[in-house]
């Protein structure tokens, strides 16, 4: 008896069904629309025609994706289908069909300037135009479905529409502070000259594009962090229109991160349960048994990146729209897992620790002393898994680097229970030097220091500070130690030094209310702010080279505008 193929491979059979069937209408099936969207192809390919323009029909990719994504994954015969449709609303039933704007981009000079699409993928999101300044949707308005906002490139949308490249990049010159403004007028000119230049958007973001163009153009330097933002009109930033599966809007707005702070996290669930239905795994406690690829293909053709997730008691594989937010978990569901594998090594390590009757008492100070051998024990386990662990993706390597740590792990505890005790007598020297009878601003300095060892040393800090910082503890600690005799000697020159690390303190406070400050660029300004002080306060200990107020500050106004 034969076995019809739907049963074997369904996923493989629904796509063969859409591509062989409803694609070509070779089907014969109840559903009026499959023979209604044929029709409308055919009224395309006669505008294409009259165009003299050929490939603007959408193509068989596009139509196989259309249906892909409407028609449920389980049909795969005529049948089937034929018991779906006769189940659907009137409304459902015209969500399926074709209009002639689907099928052609546009028609006429204005294809070129004012498309109707943006491609996203296999996916074409729909571009909308309006001309009424003041209304909530003036300018250009994108259609997003919510599975792919995450896969939004902030730096294509910043480029809106060609026809709109020229009045950006002249409002982004005039946003320019007066000083750096007069070098570039008149604005309209520049601004013409950079839309001629640029007729297709760059990778870039446009202000990065348009502050080498200046700078070539004119040899006065322009950085792209000078323009103003929101200097700008409205209808000059992409109007974001969110809408869910059902077609509902959710929300629309002109600030991508807002609308991802906003839906983000919908939005990822709703790309990974589309793209990750055959990767996705829970509750792992072991490395997966196949490789984990960097990169699948994900719904509409947008890629999707798999990566290992953390998840407490245990890590999960999901699917991740956006690159860098997938290489931003990975590492930490690594780490999970090895933290799982290793869990007898390291249960063995905290018993047989000789920490030193003294320095749990020290410590004790800080956390209860019954915390301390397994703080370093985790201290030792940062150091053995320190780097790298973003780029195992396969279970061999996984192996390799769990044999290795395992078998370092009680030497590192060793080694982490003599830098501890370092540590801990840095702290004990210092503390009674920042009681003092200052008064006022002078008090301040004083103050500065405290806050600055309660940043380091912290209930936790052996386990939860990166291996590498923890390793400069010391060198820290007795810079603090040199300033703080240094600045009851001379307080107005300790102030002024410290004036230069207000703006660095400020920002990381910031990045900390704004939930920024774990990321791997703030992790490594707020380290380097360290070094900095050890530059400023206690130079003959040696800092970090390439660490000055100038190049930290660069960069913090770098971070500012991601």
């Amino acid at each position: 008896k034969p076995v019809h193929y739907g049963r074997i491979a369904p996923g493989e059979a629904h796509d063969i069904f859409v591509r062989q069937g409803l694609v070509t209408g070779e089907i014969n099936t109840r559903a009026s629309v499959i023979g209604d969207n044929l029709t409308v192809l055919e009224q395309a390919r006669e505008e294409e025609a009259k165009l003299r323009r050929a490939g603007i029909v959408a193509d068989e990719a596009w139509q196989a994706r259309w249906y892909l994504d409407r028609v449920p994954s389980e049909i795969h015969s005529a049948t089937a289908l034929d018991t779906w449709w006769k189940g659907l609303t009137p409304e459902k039933r015209h969500g399926l069909a074709w209009a002639l704007a689907d099928l052609l981009p546009g028609e006429g000079s204005d294809v070129e300037r004012y498309p109707k699409y943006l491609p996203l993928g296999d996916a074409r999101l729909a571009l909308h135009y309006r001309f009424e300044p003041g209304s909530d949707d003036d300018g250009v308005s994108l259609d997003v479905p919510l599975h792919l906002l995450n896969a939004l490139d902030a730096a294509r949308l910043s480029w809106l529409a060609p026809g709109f490249v020229a009045d950006k990049a002249s409002a982004l010159i005039r946003s320019l502070p007066k000083a750096m403004r007069r070098n570039y007028v008149p604005a309209p000119d520049f601004g013409r000259a950079f839309a001629e230049a640029f007729g297709d958007p760059s990778a870039d973001d446009i202000r990065g594009e348009l502050a080498r163009f200046l700078s070539r153009a004119t040899g006065a330097q322009v950085a792209a962090t000078d323009f103003d933002l929101t200097a700008l009109d409205t209808h000059l930033h992409m109007n974001l229109r969110l809408f869910d599966a059902q077609g509902k809007l959710l929300a629309s707005a002109r600030d991508l991160d807002a609308l991802r702070a906003r839906f983000g996290g919908q939005a990822g669930e709703a790309f990974a349960a589309r793209a990750g239905r055959a990767l996705a795994v829970e509750g792992l406690r072991d490395f997966p048994a196949t490789p984990i690829p960097l990169q699948v293909p994900g719904e509409a053709g947008v890629p999707a990146y798999p990566a290992l997730v953390d998840t407490g008691e245990s890590a999960a594989l999901r699917i991740f729209a956006d690159r860098n937010e997938a290489a931003e978990q990975h590492p930490h569901g690594v780490r999970r897992l090895f933290d799982i594998a290793l869990a007898d090594k390291a249960k063995q390590a905290r018993k047989q620790l000789p920490v030193p009757p003294k320095t749990g008492l020290l410590y004790a100070a800080i956390e209860s002393q019954e915390r301390l051998r397994g703080d370093l024990v985790d201290a030792a386990l940062n150091a053995v898994l320190a780097d790298g662990l973003g780029d195992i993706r396969d279970p061999a390597a996984f192996a390799q680097r769990r044999d290795a740590a395992g078998k370092g792990l009680f030497a590192e505890a060793m080694a982490r229970l003599k830098l501890a005790e370092n540590i801990l007598a840095h702290v004990a020297e210092l503390k009674p030097s920042l009681q003092s009878t200052l008064m006022g601003w002078a008090r301040g300095n004083l103050d500065d220091l405290e806050q600055q060892l309660a940043g380091l040393v912290h209930p936790g800090f052996l386990r939860d500070t990166p291996a590498d910082a923890l390793a400069q503890y010391p060198r820290y600690l007795r810079a603090m130690i040199l300033r703080s005799e240094r600045a009851k000697r001379d307080p107005p020159r300790d102030q002024a030094r410290m004036l230069e690390l207000r703006p660095f303190i400020d920002a990381l406070a910031d990045a900390d209310r704004r939930g920024l400050r774990q990321r791997p660029q703030w992790q490594a300004l707020r380290w380097d702010l360290e070094e900095l002080r050890v530059s400023l306060f206690a130079q003959e200990l040696g800092a970090k080279t390439g660490i000055s107020a100038k190049k930290l500050a660069q960069r913090m106004d770098a971070l500012r505008q991601l």
